[in-house]
């Protein structure tokens, strides 16, 4: 029997982010449906720290729109975001093994 689709529960479109003459972020669109686990992979320097950072409150976007739940919202901190039910987890630096 399939499964029903889960409602999408955040996403971001058009998202940009500078830092100075660099651009880190151009247009980043992303989907989370309720309930799914997403791993962002791609070269270094191609924007996962910084959109990872826009969700969680830690940046502000330049330009673009943050959904959760069907409503537009921006994060004044990594608080608000936590509060608002956003969890990131982050890739482990050791490599001690």
């Amino acid at each position: 029997m399939p499964q029903a689709a889960s409602a999408i529960a955040v996403s971001v479109a058009g998202i940009e982010k500078s830092f100075g003459p660099t651009r880190a972020l151009a247009g980043a669109d992303l989907a989370v449906a309720s309930g799914e686990v997403v791993a962002l992979m791609g070269a270094n320097g191609a924007g996962k720290s910084t959109l990872v950072k826009i969700l969680s409150g830690s940046h502000t976007p330049d330009a673009g729109t943050i959904t959760l739940g069907g409503k537009a919202i921006t994060f004044a901190s990594p608080s608000a975001a936590k509060a608002a039910g956003i969890a990131t987890v982050h890739q482990a630096t050791d490599q001690a093994g």
